[in-house]
């Protein structure tokens, strides 16, 4: 049997003081490495002036990409196109459509009953008959006239060539002697006679003419005159139908069904439902900056449409010039006269620059300023912003892509330029 060594085991006695100092050199060393790690955080911690809960503050990253400046506005939809229509005569009126119901170009929307222009128009119209029978009978008598001097003429030029063959034979019997002297100079007068009948006749033919187309032109005169007033008035009772100017809908009644109307006297609006514009109001420190043709966009239910200043008003009034936007599109279904809507116009567009989300922080440091953090420890830098935008601000220099900064409202912090984040 074999047995163990229990026997030959030799116990040794503790040494105290050694075992207490390697204790010692342990604690040591633990404490130098935890002071090694520990030192970037204790100089965070004594260079900083306050500390404060990040759920008090709001941060944002600084962004490298395209920037618009752009102006918000409200506006109120308003028709760039709603004729109002008006009576061209006294008369009752009656209207066929009623507010609110749609109508096409063309369209039958009210008729003026007017016995006045009506009994006008006819007697006008009779006048007018009569001046035209006037003048064909002007007409017709120039051409009798023309032919009873026509007729005298030749009458006259018949005696005149028997007076000149009548002297011919006086010249020929006279040298023989077979007339006497007197019968001679007698045919000599008759022919002077019946030359100065037919001088006169054809005188008096070109002059009775001239005084008949003289009498022909005033006579036509006269007619085309009264003419033209006829085809006016005819006007004005075929405008007694009123037809609409455009496509839309019937605004208002501005008369009263059946009612009497005076000339001029407005009847309804029509509604252009395709030339809507939004009316906004400018602020007069942003006037100077607008300029008609610049691009603008509408928000109507969710939904941004696309839009241009097509007028800016040249007045001030209360601080707020009025303009005007046009839709560059179909304006937006649905939309209504009067509407409220809001609505920006881009005043400048720029591309690869740095910028931040608007916030309380331009105020604080007037724009000069700003925390930046890193890990846990916020430190203020030095910044200069640029433009400014609904949303945005531009970075002009202090700040680096992708770095974080602070921009609430940081007036708790007073005077501090250092902050621990918790």
């Amino acid at each position: 049997m074999i047995q163990d060594t229990s026997s030959q085991d030799v116990i040794l006695k503790k040494n105290k003081a050694s075992s207490y100092w390697l204790k010692i050199i342990l604690i040591l060393a633990g404490l130098i490495i935890l002071m090694i790690y520990s030192i970037p955080t204790l100089s965070n911690w004594s260079s900083a002036d306050i500390s404060i809960d990040r759920n008090r503050i709001r941060t944002a990253e600084v962004t490298n990409g395209d920037f618009i400046r752009d102006i918000a506005l409200q506006g109120n939809i308003v028709a760039a196109n709603s004729p109002k229509l008006y009576a061209p005569a006294m008369g009752t009126i009656t209207l066929h459509i009623n507010p609110g119901e749609k109508v096409e170009k063309g369209d039958l929307v009210a008729t003026i009953n007017s016995p006045e222009l009506t009994n006008r128009l006819q007697q006008e119209q009779s006048k007018l008959k009569s001046l035209e029978i006037e003048l064909q009978r002007k007409k017709i008598q120039a051409k009798q006239n023309r032919i009873k001097k026509h007729q005298q003429i030749q009458l006259e030029k018949v005696v005149l060539d028997a007076a000149k063959r009548e002297k011919k034979r006086a010249e020929q019997s006279i040298k023989i002697q077979a007339i006497s002297q007197l019968d001679y100079e007698k045919s000599i007068d008759d022919l002077r006679r019946s030359q100065l009948k037919y001088n006169f006749a054809q005188e008096q033919f070109e002059l009775e003419k001239e005084n008949l187309l003289f009498e022909i032109k005033t006579a036509e005169f006269e007619y085309n005159q009264y003419h033209l007033m006829v085809e006016n008035t005819q006007r004005l009772v075929k405008e007694l139908k009123i037809i609409a100017p455009v496509s839309g809908i019937v605004g208002s009644w501005s008369v009263e069904q059946k009612s009497a109307v005076a000339l001029n006297q407005a009847l309804l609006t029509i509604v252009d439902l395709s030339a809507f514009q939004v009316e906004i109001e400018i602020p007069e420190n942003y006037a100077d900056e607008l300029g008609i043709g610049m691009l603008a966009q509408v928000t109507y239910n969710g939904h941004q449409y696309d839009a241009t200043v097509a007028t800016i008003s040249p007045e001030v009034t209360d601080n707020i010039v009025k303009g005007r936007i046009a839709f560059t599109t179909k304006p937006p279904p649905g939309i209504k006269q009067n509407q409220r809507v809001s609505s920006k116009v881009i005043l400048e567009q720029k591309s690869n620059i740095l910028y931040l989300p608007r916030g309380s922080f331009i105020q604080h440091y007037g724009g000069r300023k700003v925390f930046v953090i890193n890990d846990n420890i916020a430190t203020l830098k030095n910044i200069n912003l640029g433009s400014y935008s609904i949303d945005k601000v531009e970075v002009i220099s202090g700040l680096k892509p992708g770095e974080k900064v602070i921009i609430s409202n940081t007036d708790f912090v007073n005077k501090a330029e250092t902050l621990i984040l918790n």
